[in-house]
């Protein structure tokens, strides 16, 4: 029987991820080979792309780890990090996949966009990793096209993305890796604190999720305090008015 046209395409891509999986999980490599796996089954699975990357984020929206095909995409992803802004820290901040079909008119990002203009990047499609709504980073990928990802393409990272939490979820990994697990762990204990927190600037100052972030994080730079004792102190102060 012929394959149908609206089959998921890759199929084949995401079966040797699956198989690398095990492979890492019986050989016990680190998280950085993992990470560097990930971003290149990546590449792999988006031929018409610039570049692809994965990064482990904390709770206070700074990167653990990262890895990255191209230093294009390394360029790209910091200036996210340095504008505490972007498709990535969105995906990874709502839990949900994040499509730019054009990056030069999308104001979703305006800071970024600005910044990102230079490398010639036009579209990225971003996928958290992460389970349950606790997201401790993102995959993505870059296009120098407009429009350059579909709904499949969607699909596909998504799924690519569900295999690759598996896997750092589970590595067996040296010292270098144990301590990013617990920094992973500690990321997690601490995102129930800064959704909270979100969930009452969304609530106070009608905004969506993804500005509420910002405003944290906004809050966070001018008292000089982390992102995570910023999110105690609102919830602190908020149990103390419902008193």
């Amino acid at each position: 029987m012929a394959a149908s046209k609206n089959a998921l395409p890759l199929a084949d891509e995401l079966a040797a991820l699956g198989a690398s999986a095990a492979g890492l999980l019986l050989t016990e490599k680190t998280v950085e080979e993992t990470l560097n796996l990930i971003t290149e089954a990546a590449k792999l699975s988006f031929p018409h792309a610039m570049g692809s990357g994965v990064t482990l984020i904390d709770a206070n929206a700074r990167k653990i780890s990262m890895a990255a095909s191209d230093p294009l995409v390394e360029q790209a992803d910091e200036l996210q990090y340095q504008l505490e802004q972007g498709p990535c820290l969105t995906a990874w901040a709502t839990g949900e996949t994040v499509v730019v079909d054009h990056i030069a008119t999308d104001h979703r990002w305006p800071q970024w966009s600005q910044a990102v203009a230079p490398l010639a990047v036009a579209a990225c499609l971003s996928t958290p990793l992460g389970t349950k709504g606790e997201s401790f980073g993102a995959v993505k990928v870059y296009a120098d096209s407009p429009g350059a990802f579909s709904e499949a393409s969607r699909r596909v990272l998504e799924l690519l993305a569900a295999q690759a939490t598996v896997l750092l979820e589970h590595a067996q990994t040296a010292d270098s890796a144990q301590r990013i697990s617990q920094d992973l762990a500690q990321a997690l204990r601490s995102r129930d604190l800064v959704g909270m927190a979100k969930g009452l600037i969304m609530e106070r100052e009608n905004v969506p999720e993804v500005q509420a972030l910002q405003i944290l994080m906004k809050r966070a730079t001018t008292a000089g305090t982390t992102l995570r004792d910023t999110a105690v102190a609102m919830v602190e102060a908020a149990t103390l008015l419902d008193r």
